[in-house]
């Protein structure tokens, strides 16, 4: 195939054995479950946001379901620690003249 602007050097081919479609398929069911595993709170959040119908309310039994589930073996203890911790930051207080 001819080139726009020759190349005074022979570059090899890019080589077409790139993980691509795989890899990337892992990294977002990985990520998918680590959610679905430590953020049990948005996933009941998002059911329960759902326009309501009776598929909505078997979603939101299941996503209430696994949220107490996931409290009870201690997955979401960190994600409750960092929301407790982002809550008192908001809430903070500085000295100063409040506008």
């Amino acid at each position: 195939m001819p080139r726009e602007t020759p190349s005074p050097i022979d570059l090899p081919a890019a080589p077409v054995d790139a993980p691509g479609l795989g890899w990337t398929a892992g990294v977002l069911a990985v990520a998918g479950l680590l959610l679905l595993v430590l953020n049990a709170v948005s996933l009941r959040d998002w059911a329960n946001d759902l326009t309501p119908s009776p598929v909505q309310a078997r979603l939101s039994e299941a996503a209430e379901g696994w949220l107490d589930f996931t409290e009870v073996v201690g997955v979401g203890r960190p994600r409750a620690w960092l929301h407790d911790q982002w809550k008192k930051a908001e809430n903070a207080r500085f000295g100063g003249p409040q506008i």
